[in-house]
């Protein structure tokens, strides 16, 4: 009787693991297929023949590694006017290293320039907590990882989801910009409202032209009023550093072209984590996530993110800065030894 009864119990036991991994699975297809379907209605109702990239380029995706069960989940955030494409080889890199990976595309990106004209910053960050969502029906490790603004949003993300989190990556997100004319752009939506309601509405200046690294995936417009939302992001990521407390890793190129370098520094010593990370890679443009030595950061990311899902829940403190030589195509200076 006892074998029988242990038999039973462990039958049953299986049924339910069964049963709750169907529900997981269910819940993940519909949350997949709702960002699939919002996708593809926007980009039908906002597409611009000869403006709009291709339909692959801003539809979000989910990678999931040949394995029975992945080493972690990542959801990968790309930067402002640009699409999910921009973080698709970081996210293969990282499904092929066993993780599980689900490129959010931010509200408003991907379509058309008028399609990001209208959203808030909070739909964007939206968009990062469903791709969180997602990835808790496959496995209880989960991370955030961000390019740029996308940085941005997860390090907000990390304060805001702590919780349900075990670690964030930020590459090269905006604490400063080069262009400071960015702080401009809140008035200018203000005169352009103001200019609207008296009648003058054609003296508006809604649009500025956008010279991207990628121009098969960026917008080539940028609405001045996801410019002012991109300001907010900014400032409440800032805000968001001295509440995270989960692992985190920071990167940043030392001359990057769009964000000011002292930004990934300045991250990192704001941070109020136990266990944080700072690596910056000599790289001369913004967009190191593509291109020539993105392994490299690619690589970075795997082993930070190999050690940081595998931590006990209280770490021990950890605070370490490395910096990495340039790409062949890339090369000024030698390595820098780690400190």
């Amino acid at each position: 009787m006892v074998e029988i009864w242990k038999e039973n119990t462990l039958i049953g036991g299986m049924l339910r693991q069964l049963k709750t991994l169907m529900e997981q699975r269910r819940v993940r297809q519909a949350l997949v297929e709702k960002d699939l379907r919002a996708f593809e209605d926007a980009y039908a109702r906002h597409y611009i023949p000869g403006e709009s990239k291709p339909p692959e380029v801003g539809r979000p995706f989910l990678l999931l590694p040949r394995r029975l069960r992945p080493l972690g989940g990542v959801v990968l955030s790309h930067g402002f006017l640009a699409a999910p494409l921009e973080t698709r080889a970081l996210g293969e890199a990282l499904c092929r290293a066993g993780y599980a990976v689900y490129g959010i595309r931010l509200a408003g990106h991907g379509t058309a320039p008028e399609d990001l004209a209208a959203r808030p910053w909070e739909e964007w960050y939206a968009s990062l907590e469903r791709g969180v969502a997602i990835l808790e029906t496959l496995t209880p490790r989960v991370a955030l990882c961000g390019f740029s603004i996308g940085g941005c949003l997860a390090l907000i993300g990390a304060s805001r989801l702590s919780q349900r989190l075990s670690a964030v990556v930020s590459i090269c997100a905006p604490l400063y910009v080069r262009r400071q004319m960015i702080r401009l752009v809140p008035s200018i939506v203000g005169i352009n409202s103001l200019l609207h309601k008296v009648g003058a509405g054609k003296y508006r200046w809604e649009y500025a032209e956008n010279h991207p690294e990628n121009q098969h995936i960026n917008y080539l417009r940028n609405p001045l009023t996801a410019s002012r939302e991109l300001v907010t992001v900014m400032a409440e990521s800032e805000r968001a550093l001295g509440t995270i407390t989960i692992p985190a890793l920071i990167i940043q190129a030392s001359r990057d072209t769009t964000v000011h370098p002292d930004s990934g520094p300045d991250i990192f010593s704001q941070l109020a984590s136990s266990r944080k990370e700072l690596t910056i890679f000599e790289r001369d443009r913004h967009g190191i996530v593509n291109g020539a030595g993105s392994a490299e950061v690619f690589s970075r990311v795997e082993q930070f993110l190999g050690q940081a899902l595998h931590l006990p829940r209280e770490p021990k403190a950890v605070a370490l800065l490395t910096e990495q030589p340039a790409a062949a195509q890339d090369v000024e200076s030698p390595a820098i030894s780690a400190v």
